[in-house]
């Protein structure tokens, strides 16, 4: 019995059930098996009724959140954050529903908070069928905004927690617009976790009405004292996009895709799926210009590899690399430079 799966600390009588379990999950993924193994510890521990609640609604909130978007995993999804708040009139609501707008016309589906304000333009512009949208249980009640309710797309969390999984977790592009303490939470923890490289590289766009300078002072004033006071690296603002422009907050997702298709990791190694590969020139030229963000060796272009990679990836060609993990901040531009390489090598 490996670590992943042990037993050895079940109470004896769970022990004959559990051994069941596991052999009717033998020739399935071993993180099943596992699952099952922490939930009988965590039935058979002497924990709080309170604990085990909070836990079984979790559970069922991020298997609820699955199973809603498991059907949608081929669709590239854009997160919109923004004030509940905002009137249908503002500048910056009819924005954002333009924006919407063309989140959808260029092929991306749009999941926001489910409230109204900037989440309801934004499912308007992109209309409910384009849209997913997971709401929040407060003590004030976050109503669902008309244009979701009622969608299967829709769902409630409990928790703020496990709603943030999904935002992250199904998103290609996070868009940030003008909002109060809980699009301000939503956006500084995307930062930190593509900071620290615990999500995957994605595009994150400040949007705003034009003459509204809302991330204006963010960007000028924050940013810049962070740098200035070593409490963020410089080459942090690659990781955000600040525009007034909804033509260009689109463009900067799409042109991220262009040949990048996806990230994971692979032991100590960094791995870019990508939809073409590269020439020898464009692999010199990438590797000449970020050697100084590289903790050991090169940027290295392989196929079919690892051999445990999820087999619908296969065909998909890979750039490796071991990139020095204080240097996470370097993966947009290594992938905006790579997209830019292909073109070129596509047009010679």
């Amino acid at each position: 019995m490996t670590e992943l799966t042990s037993i050895d600390d079940l109470p004896k009588k769970i022990r004959r059930h559990a051994h069941k379990l596991l052999n009717d999950y033998q020739l399935d993924s071993p993180y099943k098996r596992a699952l099952i193994i922490e939930a009988l510890k965590l039935v058979s521990g002497d924990y709080d009724t309170s604990d085990i609640k909070m836990l079984s609604r979790v559970l069922g909130e991020l298997r609820k959140g699955l199973d809603v978007f498991h059907p949608y995993q081929a669709f590239r999804k854009v997160s919109v954050f923004g004030s509940a708040r905002t009137a249908p009139t503002s500048p910056s609501y009819i924005q954002v529903r333009e924006c919407g707008a063309a989140l959808k016309d260029a092929g991306f589906m749009v999941i926001t908070g489910g409230g109204g304000g900037m989440m309801q333009a934004a499912n308007e512009g992109a209309t409910e069928g384009n849209s997913f949208a997971i709401n929040i249980n407060l003590p004030m009640e976050q109503q669902p905004n008309p244009i979701m309710d009622g969608s299967p797309r829709h769902f409630y969390c409990q928790y703020f927690f496990t709603r943030k999984v999904f935002f992250l977790k199904e998103s290609d592009a996070v868009i940030l617009t003008p909002g109060g303490f809980g699009t301000l939470d939503e956006g500084f923890e995307c930062l930190t976790l593509l900071q620290t490289g615990r999500n995957p590289p994605i595009p994150v766009v400040l949007l705003e009405a034009p003459g509204e300078d809302y991330w204006g002072p963010f960007m000028q004033s924050w940013m810049r004292r962070l740098v200035n006071d070593h409490l963020i690296s410089p080459d942090d603002h690659h990781l955000l996009y600040h525009t007034d422009s909804v033509e260009s907050a689109v463009k900067h997702i799409e042109d991220y895709y262009i040949n990048y298709h996806s990230f994971r990791y692979v032991g100590d190694s960094v791995l870019l799926r990508i939809l073409n590969p590269l020439s020898a020139d464009a692999m010199d030229r990438l590797n000449a210009e970020f050697s100084d963000v590289l903790s050991s060796g090169q940027i290295d272009q392989v196929f079919h590899w690892p051999k445990s990679d999820d087999a619908c990836f296969d065909h998909l060609p890979r750039l490796r690399l071991h990139l020095d993990r204080s240097r996470m901040n370097a993966l947009p531009q290594i992938i905006r430079r790579m997209n830019a390489l292909f073109q070129q090598d596509s047009v010679a």
